[in-house]
Formats: structure tokens, sequence, C-alpha cells
């Protein structure tokens, strides 16, 4: 029994660590971002200067998109609680 929680306490750090650095890097608070190739992204990259503002939603126009695709469940995530997905 002691291995089994050991596991389900290194996994509830693990995931605890990866949404807190979701918040961190993102503005969760914010309009959407989109670009042409990918489509719906996910909320706006703190102090990102890619992504152009266009009326209620956000632009993105480098080809990086890293960000979104390290945190591709938790964006996904996002834009369904926003209703774009």
């Amino acid at each position: 029994m002691r291995p089994l929680r050991l596991l389900c306490t290194i996994c509830g750090v693990l995931l605890a660590l990866y949404v807190g650095s979701f918040v961190w890097f993102f503005d969760i608070f914010s309009s959407p971002v989109r670009d042409d190739e990918h489509g719906w992204l996910g909320p706006l990259i703190r102090g990102d200067t890619h992504a152009h503002d266009i009326g209620k939603t956000y632009f993105h126009d480098d080809a990086d998109i890293s960000y979104y695709k390290a945190f591709f469940p938790l964006c996904k995530l996002w834009l369904v609680a926003q209703g774009l997905k």
C-alpha cells in the first residue's frame, strides 16, 4: 500500500506543478488567441509581443507555438470553458 501512496503523491505534486506553471505562463483571464494555421490556441501568453489585439480576441503571428503545444490539455480545457471548442 505504501508504494501506491507514494506514486499517488508524486503524481499529485506533478499535476499541481503543471497547472501552476500554466497559470504562471498564461493570462487565464485574457481573451482567446488564434492564428490562421492552427485556429484557436488558448489564452494569451504573459508578455507575448507576437499577439495583436483584433477586437475581442488576439491574433498570434509567430510560427513558434511551443507553449501552446506544451500545455495543450489545459489550453483545450480553457477553450472549452470559454465555449470555443
